[in-house]
């Protein structure tokens, strides 16, 4: 079974944080997240977030989400990586950084999680960020997923890819260093983008 989400809405934090409160996405990390954290990123302008409700009703949280102004440091990625990432950016901006945001948190509703909303939702903020009410630059799309293989290959799906072939690559990139007679550091998260303007391309 599925849903449409356009028989949905996604709706400010101000308007949704008492039933916010409920929100059970089963896991702990992200669920405090949006239960004792998302007002002070707000209030901070550190990221905005939103309700998926059904329309007209935001004493029910299906889904939510974080979004943040975020940046591609080109000057940080070797010529491979910055041509793979940037395989559609025209030549004179290659060497830019390059304008994204950042999908912070994303949680479905363990009540809801069999309607496999989480894939629309991403759709909706691909086409959100790549349209012509969007008030800013953004090429990319970023997500910074946990770094486990079921929730890269969900990614994978939704059509974003990883950053980097290796985490040896990403750590580099994240000026995260081994130390020295200790096992190598495992990544909890791995980078990853969909470059928006293939969004419109497709439409």
């Amino acid at each position: 079974m599925s849903a449409d989400i356009h028989d949905y809405a996604l709706m400010p934090l101000k308007i949704v944080e008492a039933a916010l409160a409920d929100f059970d996405c089963g896991r702990e990390d992200i669920d405090d997240f949006f239960h004792n954290k998302a007002q002070a990123y707000e209030k901070a302008m550190f990221g905005k977030t939103y309700a998926l409700c059904p329309n007209g009703d935001p004493d029910t949280i299906m889904g939510a989400i974080t979004v943040a102004n975020a940046s591609i440091f080109t000057r940080h990625l070797s010529w491979r990586r910055r041509d793979f990432i940037g395989a559609d950016v025209e030549d004179e901006k290659s060497g830019q950084n390059y304008p994204a945001v950042l999908l912070g948190r994303l949680g479905v509703d363990k009540r809801f999680q069999h309607l496999h909303l989480g894939p629309q939702i991403i759709d909706f903020v691909k086409a959100w960020f790549s349209s012509e009410s969007n008030k800013s630059g953004c090429r990319f799309l970023i997500v910074d997923a946990y770094n486990e293989p079921g929730l890269i290959q969900f990614y994978e799906r939704c059509g974003l890819h990883l950053f980097f072939s290796t985490e040896e690559q990403e750590k580099k990139y994240r000026n995260i260093h081994d130390k020295e007679g200790e096992p190598p550091i495992k990544l909890e998260t791995r980078l990853m983008f969909f470059d928006l303007i293939n969004y419109n391309n497709e439409q």
